[in-house]
């Protein structure tokens, strides 16, 4: 399946508060840890969902300490 890769910052605390969420909207994104001290994530978000995922991060933003979130050339993860 083709995905569009973003990266984000959040505050650690949050990954699973967000993790969760995306979980709700079944099939829309998968969520990878990079680095769980540094709340450093990749989402994988299918192309016809990057409107929501989107419109989710910018809601979200303040609640889950938002720091980065970005469109990425390539993934770090598998």
């Amino acid at each position: 399946m083709d995905t569009i890769t973003y990266r984000i910052v959040i505050d650690k605390t949050q990954i699973g508060f967000l993790n969760s969420i995306v979980e709700s909207y079944e099939g829309i994104a998968a969520v990878r840890t990079l680095d769980a001290p540094a709340g450093i994530l990749e989402l994988w978000i299918a192309p016809a969902f990057e409107e929501l995922v989107n419109a989710i991060m910018a809601n979200l933003a303040e609640e889950i300490g938002l720091q980065s979130y970005y469109k990425a050339q390539y993934r770090l993860s598998s």
